[in-house]
């Protein structure tokens, strides 16, 4: 019986841990028109591997605007806000520079239109 549970555990925790989402930080807009949220999907992949992340661009309402998804390698560690290097309010984009100790610093950029 202990065994069996401990299946059923083990399978929860690594079949379906992965599409739970964990808000890291938010982020507003200068304007307050827009909020951008960072979040980890799941936990990193066993044992050294890269954590998912997912970038979401909200309006002013809370609808969802862009979402992005995307890989920070922090040699097997969780996601942090220290994974934030920066984060430019363009009239037409935000532009969010991820680091992490394993890879270069990556750009990603997020169109969106304020009318």
């Amino acid at each position: 019986i202990v065994g069996g549970y401990l299946l059923v555990v083990a399978f929860w925790n690594g079949t379906f841990n992965f599409m739970l989402p964990k808000e890291i930080a938010t982020y507003h807009s200068p304007d307050a028109e827009c909020s951008l949220v960072f979040e980890q999907m799941g936990d990193p992949a066993w044992p050294f591997g890269p954590a998912d992340v997912r970038l979401t661009l909200k309006n002013y309402d809370g609808k969802i605007i862009e979402r992005i998804s995307t890989q920070v390698f922090n040699d097997g560690g969780s996601a942090s806000e220290w994974n934030i290097a920066a984060i430019s309010w363009n009239d037409d984009a935000v532009i969010v520079v991820l680091r992490a100790c394993e890879m270069e610093d990556k750009e990603v950029s997020i169109s969106y239109n304020k009318n």
